[in-house]
């Protein structure tokens, strides 16, 4: 079985034509032979837009792609709220939910995933940092009615139960998700912030990547073989934490410095998507 990943294409951002990439996608999918695409977030900043999309790529593809996708930051941003997200909103939707690839002990287990603060050393403040992101940080605009912290700990219940059950069914793990899963994955501050203030917003970026706490629960179970995430846009090469290797499939924004390595937002695509073969 041949399947693909990718993450935060931000279509509306790149000023990409929906219906334009859609047609390019699925025609470059059906050429690969691809049996499943998995799309790991940030997409448009409305969520219904994400949804209809998945929907008609589906519909496009039929069936001789499966599709599925998670929700980034940037999907939440308007059209749903944290709550709603947690339902089975569509079925292309992949968020708690898992896929066993046929004919193989491989299984794909989705998550949305969410952050706590832990990458920063704020994290000991956390109120200061909602307040932080509540003024200077996009996410703010994103309903939700509790804080980062509780919301990434039912993540990390949901996601301790997915790989329990997956190592019950003696299943090999290819864990998918949008935020960062793992303190080692962040790269270091850029050297140019030299101020306290600089510095301080630099660590309030860290805050909104992931959580430690999440990658200490992939680093202890073994049967957990790939990771991958998007979230951080840029080129990163695969890394290999334990018994997992990590991979960041992230198309990112044109317009920013040294995240594309290509010209046109589908040469971009084709480069960064992950195309492996599953045995």
């Amino acid at each position: 079985m041949k399947i693909a990943i990718s993450s935060d294409n931000h279509l509306d951002v790149n000023q990409v034509d929906p219906a334009q990439a859609l047609a390019a996608q699925a025609k470059w999918l059906l050429e690969q032979q691809v049996g499943a695409y998995f799309f790991l977030g940030d997409l448009f900043n409305n969520f219904q837009k994400t949804r209809a999309y998945f929907t008609a790529l589906q519909a496009r593809v039929g069936s001789q792609i499966m599709i599925r996708y998670l929700a980034g930051n940037h999907d939440q941003l308007t059209g749903v709220t944290a709550a709603q997200l947690e339902q089975r909103l569509a079925p292309e939707y992949f968020h708690q939910a898992f896929w066993d690839v046929p004919g193989t002990d491989w299984r794909i287990i989705g998550n949305n995933g969410w952050y706590d603060y832990s990458f920063s050393n704020l994290a000991v403040s956390p109120a200061a940092v909602a307040q932080w992101k509540k003024v200077y940080w996009i996410d703010g605009s994103i309903t939700q009615a509790e804080s980062d912290p509780v919301r990434m700990a039912r993540v990390m219940v949901q996601v301790k139960a997915q790989l329990q059950a997956a190592q019950a069914a003696g299943k090999r793990v290819i864990f998918v998700t949008h935020f960062v899963p793992a303190e080692a994955l962040v790269p270091p501050l850029p050297a140019h912030l030299t101020t306290p203030r600089q510095q301080r917003f630099g660590q309030m970026f860290n805050a909104m990547l992931g959580s430690q706490h999440l990658g200490a629960l992939l680093l202890q179970t073994p049967q957990v073989k790939r990771v991958v995430s998007g979230h951080l846009h840029g080129e990163f090469a695969p890394q290999t934490l334990g018994a997992a290797t990590y991979y960041n499939p992230a198309v990112g924004v044109r317009r920013r410095p040294g995240e594309w390595q290509r010209t046109t937002f589908m040469e971009q695509w084709a480069y960064r998507t992950l195309v492996w073969n599953l045995r």
